[in-house]
Protein backbone atom coordinates (compact mmCIF):
# COMPACT_ATOMS: atom_id res chain seq x y z
CA UNK A 1 0.00 0.00 0.00
CA UNK A 2 1.44 3.34 -1.03
CA UNK A 3 1.67 6.23 1.45
CA UNK A 4 -0.76 8.16 -0.58
CA UNK A 5 -3.50 5.92 0.03
CA UNK A 6 -2.58 5.92 3.65
CA UNK A 7 -2.67 10.01 3.97
CA UNK A 8 -6.28 9.74 1.63
CA UNK A 9 -7.76 7.11 4.20
CA UNK A 10 -6.28 9.19 7.26
CA UNK A 11 -8.48 12.29 6.28
CA UNK A 12 -11.40 10.48 5.52
CA UNK A 13 -11.72 8.94 8.82
CA UNK A 14 -10.96 12.12 10.65
CA UNK A 15 -13.29 14.09 8.63
CA UNK A 16 -15.69 11.75 9.64
CA UNK A 17 -14.92 11.72 13.01
CA UNK A 18 -15.14 15.51 13.21
CA UNK A 19 -18.34 15.87 11.68
CA UNK A 20 -20.08 13.26 14.07
CA UNK A 21 -18.78 15.77 16.78
CA UNK A 22 -20.41 18.76 15.49
CA UNK A 23 -23.59 16.93 15.23
CA UNK A 24 -23.54 15.44 18.78
CA UNK A 25 -22.24 19.04 19.66
CA UNK A 26 -25.17 20.69 17.82
CA UNK A 27 -27.74 18.64 19.47
CA UNK A 28 -26.97 19.34 22.68
CA UNK A 29 -28.64 22.75 21.89
CA UNK A 30 -31.99 23.96 21.24
CA UNK A 31 -32.79 26.77 19.17
CA UNK A 32 -36.35 27.91 20.37
CA UNK A 33 -39.20 25.83 20.78
CA UNK A 34 -41.07 24.76 17.62
CA UNK A 35 -44.85 24.82 19.69
CA UNK A 36 -47.18 25.03 22.69
CA UNK A 37 -47.54 22.85 25.73
CA UNK A 38 -50.79 21.12 26.81
CA UNK A 39 -51.49 19.13 29.91
CA UNK A 40 -53.69 15.99 29.67
CA UNK A 41 -54.68 14.77 32.64
CA UNK A 42 -55.04 10.74 32.97
CA UNK A 43 -56.48 8.47 35.62
CA UNK A 44 -54.40 6.21 34.33
CA UNK A 45 -51.92 6.01 30.74
CA UNK A 46 -52.05 2.25 29.56
CA UNK A 47 -48.49 2.58 28.53
CA UNK A 48 -47.97 5.49 26.73
CA UNK A 49 -44.35 6.55 27.00
CA UNK A 50 -42.60 9.50 27.00
CA UNK A 51 -41.26 10.76 22.90
CA UNK A 52 -44.94 9.13 21.84
CA UNK A 53 -46.87 10.60 19.47
CA UNK A 54 -49.83 13.00 19.58
CA UNK A 55 -52.17 13.00 16.91
CA UNK A 56 -55.69 15.44 15.77
CA UNK A 57 -58.02 13.24 13.40
CA UNK A 58 -55.38 10.51 12.57
CA UNK A 59 -52.80 13.46 11.38
CA UNK A 60 -49.52 13.75 13.76
CA UNK A 61 -49.64 17.42 15.31
CA UNK A 62 -47.39 16.68 18.53
CA UNK A 63 -44.70 14.43 21.18
CA UNK A 64 -45.14 13.94 24.76
CA UNK A 65 -42.81 15.91 26.49
CA UNK A 66 -43.34 14.45 29.92
CA UNK A 67 -45.38 12.07 31.88
CA UNK A 68 -46.07 13.38 35.38
CA UNK A 69 -47.47 11.45 38.49
CA UNK A 70 -49.37 13.07 40.87
CA UNK A 71 -51.13 11.28 43.97
CA UNK A 72 -54.66 10.52 42.27
CA UNK A 73 -53.73 11.22 38.38
CA UNK A 74 -50.82 11.01 35.85
CA UNK A 75 -50.57 14.36 33.86
CA UNK A 76 -49.26 14.13 30.70
CA UNK A 77 -47.55 17.00 29.18
CA UNK A 78 -47.83 17.40 25.54
CA UNK A 79 -46.19 19.35 22.72
CA UNK A 80 -47.89 20.66 19.60
CA UNK A 81 -47.02 22.53 16.30
CA UNK A 82 -47.07 25.98 16.69
CA UNK A 83 -49.37 26.33 13.71
CA UNK A 84 -52.00 24.12 14.93
CA UNK A 85 -55.18 24.83 16.82
CA UNK A 86 -57.18 22.45 18.97
CA UNK A 87 -60.96 23.33 19.12
CA UNK A 88 -62.21 23.17 22.48
CA UNK A 89 -64.32 20.42 23.29
CA UNK A 90 -62.03 18.46 21.41
CA UNK A 91 -61.38 15.15 23.44
CA UNK A 92 -58.53 13.80 24.30
CA UNK A 93 -57.79 9.73 24.63
CA UNK A 94 -54.77 7.37 24.52
CA UNK A 95 -55.23 4.83 21.60
CA UNK A 96 -52.65 2.02 19.60
CA UNK A 97 -52.97 1.00 15.99
CA UNK A 98 -52.40 -2.19 17.11
CA UNK A 99 -52.32 -4.45 19.80
CA UNK A 100 -48.29 -4.57 20.05
CA UNK A 101 -48.55 -1.00 18.11
CA UNK A 102 -46.99 2.00 20.68
CA UNK A 103 -49.49 4.12 22.19
CA UNK A 104 -50.59 7.92 21.48
CA UNK A 105 -52.26 10.48 22.66
CA UNK A 106 -55.51 11.36 20.00
CA UNK A 107 -57.23 13.85 19.88
CA UNK A 108 -61.55 14.32 18.37
CA UNK A 109 -62.53 17.09 16.97
CA UNK A 110 -65.66 18.27 18.82
CA UNK A 111 -69.34 17.23 17.75
CA UNK A 112 -70.23 21.05 17.13
CA UNK A 113 -67.14 23.45 16.21
CA UNK A 114 -67.13 27.38 16.25
CA UNK A 115 -66.31 27.49 20.44
CA UNK A 116 -62.80 28.45 20.10
CA UNK A 117 -59.83 27.17 20.73
CA UNK A 118 -57.75 25.78 23.75
CA UNK A 119 -54.83 28.33 24.68
CA UNK A 120 -51.14 27.48 25.43
CA UNK A 121 -50.47 26.04 28.69
CA UNK A 122 -54.15 25.00 29.24
CA UNK A 123 -54.89 21.72 31.20
CA UNK A 124 -57.71 19.59 29.84
CA UNK A 125 -59.06 16.11 31.07
CA UNK A 126 -58.62 13.01 29.16
CA UNK A 127 -60.34 9.75 28.88
CA UNK A 128 -58.00 6.54 28.46
CA UNK A 129 -58.89 4.26 25.55
CA UNK A 130 -60.04 0.91 25.05
CA UNK A 131 -56.43 -0.49 25.38
CA UNK A 132 -56.05 -4.42 26.05
CA UNK A 133 -56.14 -4.11 29.70
CA UNK A 134 -59.07 -2.67 29.84
CA UNK A 135 -60.36 -5.30 27.34
CA UNK A 136 -59.35 -8.06 29.35
CA UNK A 137 -61.00 -6.49 32.26
CA UNK A 138 -63.92 -6.41 30.77
CA UNK A 139 -63.71 -9.67 29.40
CA UNK A 140 -63.47 -10.94 32.95
CA UNK A 141 -66.72 -9.19 33.96
CA UNK A 142 -68.45 -10.58 31.45
CA UNK A 143 -67.37 -13.69 31.82
CA UNK A 144 -68.09 -13.96 35.75
CA UNK A 145 -71.81 -13.16 34.72
CA UNK A 146 -71.36 -15.88 32.32
CA UNK A 147 -70.48 -18.26 34.95
CA UNK A 148 -73.53 -16.74 37.42
CA UNK A 149 -75.90 -17.27 34.36
CA UNK A 150 -74.57 -21.00 33.92
CA UNK A 151 -74.48 -21.51 37.88
CA UNK A 152 -78.62 -20.35 37.29
CA UNK A 153 -78.73 -22.90 34.55
CA UNK A 154 -77.53 -25.83 36.34
CA UNK A 155 -79.41 -24.88 39.60
CA UNK A 156 -82.75 -25.23 37.26
CA UNK A 157 -81.81 -28.41 34.77
CA UNK A 158 -79.89 -30.16 37.60
CA UNK A 159 -83.18 -30.33 39.47
CA UNK A 160 -84.21 -33.79 39.24
CA UNK A 161 -87.91 -32.83 39.26
CA UNK A 162 -87.51 -30.49 36.35
CA UNK A 163 -85.56 -33.11 34.72
CA UNK A 164 -87.87 -35.57 34.88
CA UNK A 165 -90.69 -33.20 33.43
CA UNK A 166 -88.54 -32.57 30.61
CA UNK A 167 -88.06 -35.77 29.68
CA UNK A 168 -91.99 -36.31 30.24
CA UNK A 169 -92.72 -33.50 27.69
CA UNK A 170 -90.19 -34.61 25.11
CA UNK A 171 -91.95 -37.99 25.50
CA UNK A 172 -95.44 -36.63 25.50
CA UNK A 173 -94.68 -34.60 22.42
CA UNK A 174 -92.90 -37.66 20.88
CA UNK A 175 -96.37 -39.72 21.25
CA UNK A 176 -98.40 -36.87 19.92
CA UNK A 177 -95.90 -36.24 16.80
CA UNK A 178 -96.45 -40.51 16.28
CA UNK A 179 -99.67 -40.10 16.59
CA UNK A 180 -100.53 -37.50 14.11
CA UNK A 181 -98.32 -39.02 12.24
CA UNK A 182 -100.76 -42.54 12.16
CA UNK A 183 -103.76 -40.44 11.43
CA UNK A 184 -101.69 -39.14 8.07
CA UNK A 185 -100.93 -41.94 7.03
CA UNK A 186 -104.28 -43.89 8.01
CA UNK A 187 -106.06 -40.90 5.86
CA UNK A 188 -104.05 -41.71 3.18
CA UNK A 189 -103.68 -45.37 2.86
CA UNK A 190 -107.84 -45.23 3.66
CA UNK A 191 -107.94 -42.31 0.70
CA UNK A 192 -105.93 -44.95 -1.79
CA UNK A 193 -107.49 -48.20 -0.54
CA UNK A 194 -111.38 -46.83 -0.58
CA UNK A 195 -111.54 -45.34 -3.48
CA UNK A 196 -114.06 -47.79 -4.70
CA UNK A 197 -115.96 -47.58 -1.94
CA UNK A 198 -116.07 -43.84 -2.16
CA UNK A 199 -117.00 -43.79 -5.37
CA UNK A 200 -119.90 -45.93 -4.20
CA UNK A 201 -120.68 -44.29 -0.97
CA UNK A 202 -120.97 -40.77 -3.51
CA UNK A 203 -123.18 -42.89 -5.69
CA UNK A 204 -125.54 -43.62 -2.85
CA UNK A 205 -125.37 -40.33 -1.49
CA UNK A 206 -126.20 -38.67 -4.39
CA UNK A 207 -129.40 -41.35 -4.55
CA UNK A 208 -130.45 -40.18 -0.81
CA UNK A 209 -129.99 -36.61 -1.85
CA UNK A 210 -132.54 -37.34 -4.81
CA UNK A 211 -134.65 -39.25 -2.56
CA UNK A 212 -134.68 -36.85 0.37
CA UNK A 213 -135.14 -33.78 -2.04
CA UNK A 214 -138.18 -35.30 -3.44
CA UNK A 215 -139.35 -36.26 0.28
CA UNK A 216 -138.93 -32.39 1.24
CA UNK A 217 -140.70 -31.45 -2.08
CA UNK A 218 -143.50 -33.79 -1.08
CA UNK A 219 -143.54 -32.31 2.04
CA UNK A 220 -143.22 -28.62 1.05
CA UNK A 221 -145.84 -29.38 -1.75
CA UNK A 222 -144.13 -26.96 -4.05
CA UNK A 223 -143.62 -24.56 -1.39
CA UNK A 224 -147.66 -24.18 0.06
CA UNK A 225 -146.47 -26.14 3.25
CA UNK A 226 -144.27 -22.55 4.05
CA UNK A 227 -147.14 -20.58 2.99
CA UNK A 228 -149.29 -22.02 5.31
CA UNK A 229 -147.24 -22.29 8.29
CA UNK A 230 -146.81 -18.51 6.95
CA UNK A 231 -150.37 -17.98 6.84
CA UNK A 232 -151.02 -19.43 10.15
CA UNK A 233 -148.63 -17.08 11.92
CA UNK A 234 -149.89 -14.15 10.76
CA UNK A 235 -153.59 -15.46 11.42
CA UNK A 236 -152.54 -15.55 15.02
CA UNK A 237 -150.93 -12.31 15.20
CA UNK A 238 -154.05 -10.83 13.39
CA UNK A 239 -156.47 -12.94 16.16
CA UNK A 240 -154.16 -11.64 18.78
CA UNK A 241 -154.85 -8.10 17.34
CA UNK A 242 -158.39 -8.12 17.18
CA UNK A 243 -158.89 -9.92 20.79
CA UNK A 244 -156.89 -6.76 21.90
CA UNK A 245 -159.91 -4.58 20.11
CA UNK A 246 -162.27 -6.83 21.52
CA UNK A 247 -161.17 -6.59 25.42
CA UNK A 248 -161.11 -3.51 24.66
CA UNK A 249 -164.75 -2.73 24.07
CA UNK A 250 -165.83 -5.52 26.82
CA UNK A 251 -163.70 -3.52 29.64
CA UNK A 252 -165.43 -0.51 28.80
CA UNK A 253 -168.54 -2.29 30.00
CA UNK A 254 -167.23 -4.77 32.30
CA UNK A 255 -167.30 -4.22 36.05
CA UNK A 256 -165.87 -7.31 37.72
CA UNK A 257 -162.51 -6.18 38.41
CA UNK A 258 -161.35 -10.18 38.25
CA UNK A 259 -162.66 -10.21 34.96
CA UNK A 260 -160.97 -7.64 33.59
CA UNK A 261 -158.17 -8.66 35.15
CA UNK A 262 -158.02 -12.12 33.48
CA UNK A 263 -159.01 -10.82 30.21
CA UNK A 264 -155.88 -8.63 30.13
CA UNK A 265 -154.27 -11.49 30.93
CA UNK A 266 -155.31 -13.36 27.93
CA UNK A 267 -153.93 -10.80 25.58
CA UNK A 268 -150.62 -10.89 27.47
CA UNK A 269 -150.44 -14.66 26.99
CA UNK A 270 -151.46 -14.49 23.24
CA UNK A 271 -148.94 -11.79 22.40
CA UNK A 272 -145.91 -14.27 24.26
CA UNK A 273 -147.58 -17.03 21.84
CA UNK A 274 -147.16 -15.14 18.73
CA UNK A 275 -143.58 -14.05 19.61
CA UNK A 276 -142.78 -17.68 20.19
CA UNK A 277 -144.85 -18.50 17.02
CA UNK A 278 -142.61 -15.90 14.96
CA UNK A 279 -139.43 -17.53 16.85
CA UNK A 280 -140.25 -21.09 16.17
CA UNK A 281 -140.76 -20.03 12.06
CA UNK A 282 -137.72 -18.09 11.93
CA UNK A 283 -135.50 -21.12 13.39
CA UNK A 284 -137.33 -23.56 11.33
CA UNK A 285 -136.83 -21.82 7.93
CA UNK A 286 -133.41 -22.11 8.49
CA UNK A 287 -132.98 -25.74 9.77
CA UNK A 288 -130.76 -28.16 7.81
CA UNK A 289 -130.66 -31.89 7.71
CA UNK A 290 -127.43 -33.45 7.69
CA UNK A 291 -126.76 -37.09 6.72
CA UNK A 292 -123.48 -38.92 6.55
CA UNK A 293 -121.84 -42.48 6.02
CA UNK A 294 -118.78 -43.79 6.33
CA UNK A 295 -116.18 -46.56 6.40
CA UNK A 296 -113.58 -47.55 9.11
CA UNK A 297 -109.83 -47.90 7.85
CA UNK A 298 -109.58 -50.97 9.50
CA UNK A 299 -111.65 -53.90 10.01
CA UNK A 300 -114.43 -52.71 7.52
CA UNK A 301 -117.34 -51.45 9.92
CA UNK A 302 -119.84 -49.07 8.49
CA UNK A 303 -121.27 -45.88 10.47
CA UNK A 304 -123.72 -43.62 9.76
CA UNK A 305 -125.10 -40.28 11.53
CA UNK A 306 -128.40 -37.63 10.83
CA UNK A 307 -129.42 -34.80 12.79
CA UNK A 308 -130.91 -31.20 12.14
CA UNK A 309 -129.14 -28.14 12.40
CA UNK A 310 -131.13 -25.05 13.80
CA UNK A 311 -130.00 -21.23 13.21
CA UNK A 312 -131.43 -18.69 15.46
CA UNK A 313 -129.07 -16.28 14.27
CA UNK A 314 -126.59 -16.07 11.94
CA UNK A 315 -123.36 -16.95 14.32
CA UNK A 316 -125.05 -19.20 16.12
CA UNK A 317 -126.36 -23.02 15.78
CA UNK A 318 -128.14 -26.01 18.04
CA UNK A 319 -127.22 -29.52 16.50
CA UNK A 320 -129.74 -32.45 17.33
CA UNK A 321 -128.94 -36.05 15.86
CA UNK A 322 -128.08 -39.37 16.07
CA UNK A 323 -124.58 -41.29 16.26
CA UNK A 324 -124.32 -44.38 14.69
CA UNK A 325 -127.76 -44.82 13.86
CA UNK A 326 -128.57 -48.94 14.21
CA UNK A 327 -125.35 -50.07 16.22
CA UNK A 328 -124.26 -47.47 19.26
CA UNK A 329 -126.90 -45.47 18.33
CA UNK A 330 -125.72 -42.10 20.46
CA UNK A 331 -127.50 -39.09 20.87
CA UNK A 332 -125.81 -35.65 19.91
CA UNK A 333 -127.44 -32.12 21.26
CA UNK A 334 -124.78 -29.38 20.57
CA UNK A 335 -124.86 -25.72 20.75
CA UNK A 336 -122.40 -23.85 18.93
CA UNK A 337 -121.27 -20.25 17.91
CA UNK A 338 -119.06 -19.07 15.29
CA UNK A 339 -116.48 -16.15 15.60
CA UNK A 340 -115.51 -15.09 12.26
CA UNK A 341 -113.58 -18.24 10.35
CA UNK A 342 -113.44 -19.75 14.07
CA UNK A 343 -116.17 -21.48 16.32
CA UNK A 344 -116.58 -23.05 19.72
CA UNK A 345 -119.18 -26.06 21.20
CA UNK A 346 -120.34 -27.97 24.23
CA UNK A 347 -122.72 -30.05 24.76
CA UNK A 348 -123.58 -33.68 24.58
CA UNK A 349 -121.39 -35.16 22.21
CA UNK A 350 -122.26 -39.40 22.09
CA UNK A 351 -123.49 -39.01 24.94
CA UNK A 352 -121.29 -37.24 27.18
CA UNK A 353 -120.31 -33.71 27.78
CA UNK A 354 -117.86 -32.44 25.80
CA UNK A 355 -116.26 -29.38 24.31
CA UNK A 356 -115.35 -28.20 20.63
CA UNK A 357 -113.32 -26.14 18.14
CA UNK A 358 -113.39 -25.14 14.41
CA UNK A 359 -111.82 -23.16 12.24
CA UNK A 360 -112.30 -22.90 8.74
CA UNK A 361 -109.69 -22.89 5.95
CA UNK A 362 -111.69 -20.72 3.10
CA UNK A 363 -115.48 -21.51 1.66
CA UNK A 364 -114.34 -25.33 1.27
CA UNK A 365 -111.92 -26.94 3.97
CA UNK A 366 -112.83 -26.79 7.92
CA UNK A 367 -111.02 -28.80 10.47
CA UNK A 368 -112.70 -29.75 13.33
CA UNK A 369 -112.02 -31.61 17.04
CA UNK A 370 -113.74 -32.78 20.39
CA UNK A 371 -112.93 -33.45 23.89
CA UNK A 372 -115.36 -35.15 25.63
CA UNK A 373 -116.47 -37.97 28.15
CA UNK A 374 -113.73 -36.74 30.55
CA UNK A 375 -114.03 -39.79 32.83
CA UNK A 376 -112.08 -41.63 30.02
CA UNK A 377 -110.74 -38.85 28.05
CA UNK A 378 -111.51 -38.99 23.95
CA UNK A 379 -110.22 -36.78 21.47
CA UNK A 380 -112.10 -36.33 18.24
CA UNK A 381 -109.97 -35.10 15.27
CA UNK A 382 -111.39 -34.60 11.57
CA UNK A 383 -111.44 -32.53 8.44
CA UNK A 384 -113.94 -32.62 5.76
CA UNK A 385 -113.73 -30.58 1.96
CA UNK A 386 -116.59 -29.38 -0.18
CA UNK A 387 -117.33 -31.16 -2.85
CA UNK A 388 -120.69 -29.17 -3.74
CA UNK A 389 -122.68 -26.81 -1.73
CA UNK A 390 -124.47 -29.95 -0.46
CA UNK A 391 -121.83 -33.00 -0.80
CA UNK A 392 -118.67 -33.25 1.22
CA UNK A 393 -115.83 -35.75 1.44
CA UNK A 394 -114.82 -35.75 5.45
CA UNK A 395 -112.29 -38.38 7.16
CA UNK A 396 -111.96 -38.29 11.26
CA UNK A 397 -110.36 -40.29 14.03
CA UNK A 398 -113.16 -40.90 17.07
CA UNK A 399 -110.23 -41.32 19.34
CA UNK A 400 -106.52 -39.55 18.63
CA UNK A 401 -105.37 -42.41 21.30
CA UNK A 402 -107.28 -45.39 19.29
CA UNK A 403 -106.30 -47.50 16.54
CA UNK A 404 -107.28 -47.89 12.85
CA UNK A 405 -110.94 -48.97 13.65
CA UNK A 406 -111.69 -45.66 15.36
CA UNK A 407 -110.70 -43.62 12.08
CA UNK A 408 -113.29 -43.03 9.35
CA UNK A 409 -113.82 -41.80 6.19
CA UNK A 410 -117.27 -41.09 4.20
CA UNK A 411 -119.41 -38.94 2.48
CA UNK A 412 -121.73 -35.88 4.14
CA UNK A 413 -124.67 -34.53 2.39
CA UNK A 414 -126.80 -31.72 4.12
CA UNK A 415 -130.60 -30.90 2.85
Amino acid sequence: MSSNEVKVGAVTLGGAALLAGMISFMGAFSFGSSGYKLHIEYPQVSGLLQGNVVRYAGVQVGTVKKINIAPDKIIVEAEIDENIKIPKGASFSIAADGMMSEKFVSIAPPAKLGQGYIAANSTVSGTPGGGMDEFFNSSGELMGKLEKIAESFELIFGDKDVQLAMREGIKNLGEISKNMNTFTKVMADTAQASQKDIATIVHQMSLLSQHMESIMAGVDANGATGRNVAAIAENMAATSKRMENIVAALEAVAKDKETAEALKGTIINLKQTTAHANKILGAVAKAEITADAGTAAKGGDWRSNMGVTLKPTDTSYVYMGGYDIGDKNKFDFIYGQKFGQAGASLGSMQGDFGVGLSYDFGKRFSLYSQAYDFDDLKVRLGGEYKLTKTVSLYGESMDLRGDKRDTYMGMRARF
